[in-house]
């Protein structure tokens, strides 16, 4: 294969690497934390009983960066602390949340990555209780017709970026979420067709490290 095109091609995986919804190092917030009137307090303490409530989420999603990048694929979601998202091709890649880690596959190369989940500020969205006193902090609460946007970052850590969690408001349903990465580049991923609630099979958060796999037999 001629080497100019495995360059290429390295670079290009890198590119979309950097920009995969988990594995974002966000710029630091700086924001202080608004003052809520009584309207607002109460539609933050909806919100924290529907993410608390919510257990498990299924659907498809569409990536869109503010660079341009575009993916597609299939995101599985249990709380606390699972999700399994499955790019389309020509992405072949897959990522996989559990027991406090978040797993980048590279099916193609099969190489597999392991980064904390506390290094992101998603994070919040699987924990098992969302405490905006503790835990979180809100930097932003913008309601505009049919749509609620949240933004949080970390209250020990603001520095590790915010999250923004995006809602329908008849019926209360989070529709999207968006990071922003330390250049400067959002992505957002809209949730699509998604189904909340239901079982979804526990194999579903399930991974054997090819590497290891391959070390083994």
């Amino acid at each position: 294969m001629n080497s100019t095109f495995i360059i290429l091609k390295a670079i290009s995986m890198l590119r979309l690497f950097a920009i995969l919804t988990f594995l974002l190092i966000a710029v630091p917030v700086q924001a202080n934390e608004p003052s809520l009137n009584a309207d607002q307090q109460a539609l933050v303490e909806k919100i924290r009983n529907y993410l608390d409530d919510l257990k498990t989420l299924k659907g498809s999603f569409a990536q869109i960066s503010s660079d341009g990048t575009y993916a597609d694929g299939k995101v599985y979601m249990s709380r606390p602390g699972k999700m399994h998202l499955v790019y389309n091709p020509p992405v072949k890649t897959e990522i996989i949340v559990r027991r406090g880690t978040i797993i980048y596959h590279d099916k193609e190369y099969q190489q597999v990555n392991y980064y904390p989940l506390s290094s992101t500020p998603l994070a919040v969205l699987l924990d098992e209780k969302i405490n905006f006193e503790k835990g979180v902090k809100i930097v932003d609460l913008a309601q505009g017709t049919g749509v609620i946007e949240l933004t949080l970052v970390d209250r020990e850590d603001p520095g590790m970026g915010s999250v923004t969690l995006v809602f329908s408001d008849a019926p209360l349903e989070l529709r999207k979420w968006s990071i922003v990465d330390a250049q400067g580049v959002m992505t957002q991923v809209s949730l699509l067709n998604a189904t909340y609630g239901g079982t979804i099979d526990a194999k579903q958060f399930d991974f054997i490290d090819p590497q290891y796999d391959a070390q083994n037999n």
